[in-house]
């Protein structure tokens, strides 16, 4: 369904329900009270639906124009114009729905006048005589048929209207008291901090909390614009906050904010409050004197500066002549605002002081009570310390008496007869014992350390040697590859022609073959000789390390 085609009421942003199909907006535009019996459960969604449009349509200010009531609705022809279609339709079951809000436990529209009048919080418990008297008969009366039928009658629309309609007025409930609550969580957050801020009159309470104490739902938003609560609507929240809440007191003129620990019974209206608003109310003119004349101050400048542009000298100094005047006016206007300011602020000290003075005699009667009690005179209080040292002196002399026989139980076991001479003799004994023993534990780490060194010394002794020994086998090898290569080289005609000769080489080979022969065997028994100097020395170390370890 497309917002043209919506009521205007419905077309705004945010809308104030879902906007329904154009089929189901024919059905509540045409739904009217004869349906209770017919489609009860139909009729029930369809006067919601309407409680709902004209719950939200009185909080956003469609019903009675941003500067409108927000907390009261008037049933009248010009509501049901309000809520009229493109095409001209306008709800015919207004005054049904009307009924049920106004006739529900409890009432979600009440009655203005009733509203105004009455004495007792509206949501006071129903007295005993009510309970158990007047609703018992009440409902027998209502089951009496005398005709016989148990239908329900139900009364036509326009019967509705005439009753519930036609010009009267409502306070809305519910807007209400989301605006009691705005006030209380608005005074939670900015308490009152002096006797003088606590005092209102309607137009400066308005200005106060006029927007601070708007209804603000959690599940819809507002559309753009002012929103604040009219005169009316803050004369029906301090009725409200006053006779049912208990947090503020009034006496229709007068408004005093009270603390959340103060009784409105203990703190009516007096005239020092009836002065202090006669205070705020003069400083209040004499500021807006301030902002007039300084407007005024300004204006004249300007004019005197357009009059000399022109040529019109003595105009212009006709205009200067009365901006010295506004200023010497605004001086004296200024002066009056502070010592007003200074006397609104002198109440505030002489009302502290006031508080103070009664804490005071508060505290001094509280103590004189406290001092009255006969355990705290001076008499018993001597008594009472008397018998303290006296218990504290028996309770020093049974301690004592007790040590004592337990001192003689022990007897003689516990008297330990000492010779301080043997004593420092034994203790020279342990001295010098412990000053032999460092000494041998020093001799002993000496022969470690001279016992390590002599291994050293062997095992770099018995590697030279090796080395030495590695050296000549190499050079003995080297010389023997060269004879055999130099033998294996020679000429075979020298062969035949020489046989003594062949058996001189013989020879020489035979003589070279035990040299290296006998040099592999030196070098096999320096390779035995060096493992077991390495076997020796191990041996050796193991030897003096558990020397070393059965003498520690």
């Amino acid at each position: 369904m497309s917002d043209d085609s919506l009521p205007p009421f419905l077309a705004t942003s945010p809308p104030p329900v879902a906007p329904p199909s154009s089929a189901r907006i024919r059905a509540l535009y045409a739904s009217t009270s004869t349906q209770r019996s017919a489609n009860p459960t139909g009729y029930a969604a369809n006067s919601q639906w309407w409680a709902g449009v004209i719950e939200e349509t009185l909080r956003t200010g469609w019903v009675n124009g941003e500067d409108g009531d927000r907390l009261v609705v008037r049933v009248d022809e010009s509501l049901l114009a309000r809520f009229e279609d493109e095409q001209g339709r306008r709800p015919k079951g207004i005054g049904g729905v009307v009924e049920n809000l106004a006739t529900t436990a409890p009432p979600i529209l009440h009655p203005l006048p009733h509203f105004q009048s009455s004495l007792t919080p509206l949501h006071a418990p129903a007295s005993l005589t009510s309970r158990f008297i007047g609703r018992p008969l009440w409902w027998a009366v209502s089951q009496l048929n005398p005709f016989g039928s148990s239908g329900e009658k139900m009364e036509k629309e326009e019967t509705l209207w005439a009753r519930y309609g036609k010009g009267k007025e409502y306070v809305h409930m519910p807007l209400l008291e989301q605006s009691a609550a705005a006030f209380t969580a608005h005074i939670a957050k900015n308490p009152i901090l002096s006797y003088t801020a606590s005092i209102f009159d309607l137009d400066s309470f308005r200005k106060e909390y006029g927007q601070a104490c708007f209804p603000i739902s959690t599940s819809k938003k507002l559309p753009a614009g002012r929103h604040e609560l009219s005169s009316r609507d803050i004369e029906i929240l301090i009725k409200w906050l006053t006779r049912d809440c208990g947090e503020l007191v009034s006496d229709g003129t007068i408004i005093k904010v009270l603390e959340a620990d103060q009784s409105p019974a203990d703190h009516p209206i007096s005239e020092a409050d009836r002065g202090v608003i006669s205070v705020l109310n003069a400083q209040r003119r004499v500021e807006k004197q301030v902002l007039g004349i300084e407007a005024q101050i300004a204006q004249s400048h300007e004019k005197a500066k357009k009059h000399l542009a022109s040529g019109q000298k003595n105009i212009a100094l006709s205009y200067l002549r009365s901006k010295k005047q506004l200023e010497d006016l605004l001086a004296k206007r200024v002066a009056s605002a502070e010592q007003l300011g200074a006397v609104i602020r002198s109440i505030d000290q002489a009302r502290g002081d006031a508080e103070i003075m009664a804490a005071y005699e508060t505290s001094t009667s509280t103590i004189r009570s406290v001092l009255s009690d006969p355990s705290l005179s001076p008499d018993r209080i001597a008594e009472t310390t008397d018998a303290l040292a006296d218990a504290m002196a028996d309770q020093e002399e049974i301690d004592q008496a007790v040590r004592i026989g337990g001192e003689l139980a022990m007897g003689s076991r516990r008297v330990v007869e000492v010779d301080e001479d043997e004593l420092a003799a034994e203790l020279a004994d342990l001295a010098e014992e412990e000053k032999a023993e460092q000494e041998r534990e020093r001799e002993r780490e000496q022969a470690r350390a001279k016992e390590r060194e002599e291994a050293k010394r062997s095992a770099e002794s018995a590697t030279k040697q090796a080395d030495v020994e590695r050296k000549l086998a190499s050079a003995s090898a080297s010389a023997s590859k060269a004879s055999s290569s130099s033998s294996s080289t020679e000429p075979a005609f020298v062969q035949q022609e020489k046989p003594e000769s062949r058996s001189k080489i013989a020879t020489g080979s035979s003589e070279k073959a035990k040299d290296e022969a006998r040099r592999k065997q030196v070098y096999d028994d320096a390779q035995e000789r060096k493992e077991a100097e390495r076997r020796r020395s191990e041996e050796e170390v193991l030897r003096k390390e558990e020397r070393r370890i059965a003498a520690e």
